[in-house]
């Protein structure tokens, strides 16, 4: 079963969108959502639950546990819940006492109600991936961006985790034009991305002030961006940037590096190759350096799920919560101090 985008009990894929099903690359889910009700997009996004805390309890096998009384076999754990579904009591975390779930009808209505504020956003995506594990809404910025010469599109995305792997989200995110790789902006500025611990109750009110400051975010990413693609890199110095992204020895001979390594390694070269073209063909720059890390990772890079055998599904999910937008971000502080002293607008 593919259930990185998640399946719901219908068969259908847990994502909707605003717009035309060939808007979003991965082309699975519910489209043409624009003007619908928020009941209407829960459903289509399979997110019309609720997350319950449940007490966690011992269930032990009384032939493995002979020795123990039925009373102890059924032990209450204190201080531990299971984080279940209330359509299908899915299990989708465990939690503390102070665990704090931000339900999905939340998160959806605190990303509508910051949008409505704000003409220049426009709501138009919500998902969930795995089995509900994590759930997320995006919105779009309306206005142009450019960046490095190229268009991109700016958006915020909010999300939350109820397996403890994270916090509540929002943060600010592109997507540069021409092929679709994503980049999250909080990597090259913190200003770009509030969290709210699951320990912490959930204020959309607190959380909409400080949003404001998302949108010097982008302005900085910009800056940032522009600067990249003024700072011309050799050869020499691109493979030893990945060399320093994958963690490989930049002395080691060929046969101390592990095949694994060695095809990343040439993978990121073709994808600086590819990237360099698009830029039709000009000398690569720290930006080039950047953007071909994204497309690696956003269409190039084989991902491992043990969730799913759908490659572009795992794909989209690391690229945009797991190890892939983790690389991407790595790929960024590594450039930064090359051109930080370039850069106007305090990052």
């Amino acid at each position: 079963m593919t259930d990185n985008i998640g399946i719901a009990a219908d068969g259908r894929h847990t994502f909707a969108a605003a717009g035309n099903r060939e808007d979003v690359w991965h082309r699975f889910g519910q489209y043409n959502m624009d003007g619908k009700s928020m009941d209407e997009w829960l459903d289509a996004a399979g997110l019309l639950w609720t997350a319950i805390k449940s007490q966690a309890r011992l269930d032990l096998d009384p032939a493995q546990w002979p020795h123990l009384t039925e009373a102890q076999r059924r032990a209450v754990v204190e201080s531990r819940h299971h984080i279940v579904r209330s359509d299908n009591g899915y299990p989708l975390g465990f939690g503390s006492d102070q665990f704090q779930c931000v339900q999905p009808r939340e998160l959806a209505e605190f990303t509508e109600r910051f949008v409505a504020v704000d003409d220049n956003f426009a709501f138009d995506v919500m998902g969930a991936l795995f089995s509900g594990e994590t759930i997320w809404c995006g919105a779009t910025y309306r206005k142009g961006l450019t960046v490095a010469g190229e268009s991109h599109r700016a958006r915020l995305l909010t999300s939350t985790a109820f397996d403890g792997s994270a916090a509540t989200r929002a943060q600010i995110t592109t997507t540069r034009g021409v092929c679709n790789n994503t980049l999250n902006i909080c990597w090259g500025d913190k200003r770009a991305m509030i969290r709210v611990r699951h320990n912490t109750k959930f204020d959309p009110a607190v959380v909409a002030k400080q949003l404001a400051q998302l949108a010097q975010s982008v302005t900085t990413f910009k800056e940032i961006g522009d600067a990249m693609a003024t700072v011309e890199l050799t050869r020499e110095e691109t493979a030893r940037f990945f060399k320093a992204l994958l963690k490989i020895d930049p002395e080691a001979k060929a046969d101390d590096i592990s095949t694994r390594k060695q095809n990343q390694f040439a993978d990121l070269t073709a994808a600086l190759d590819r990237t360099t073209m698009e830029r039709n063909g000009e000398a690569p720059t720290v930006w080039t350096a950047l953007q071909s890390v994204t497309r690696y990772v956003d269409h190039d890079r084989s991902t491992r799920s043990g969730r799913t055998n759908d490659e572009s599904e795992s794909r989209f999910a690391s690229a945009n919560f797991g190890s892939g937008d983790s690389l991407k971000g790595e790929a960024m502080q590594i450039l930064l101090p090359r051109v930080k002293h370039l850069v106007r607008v305090a990052a």
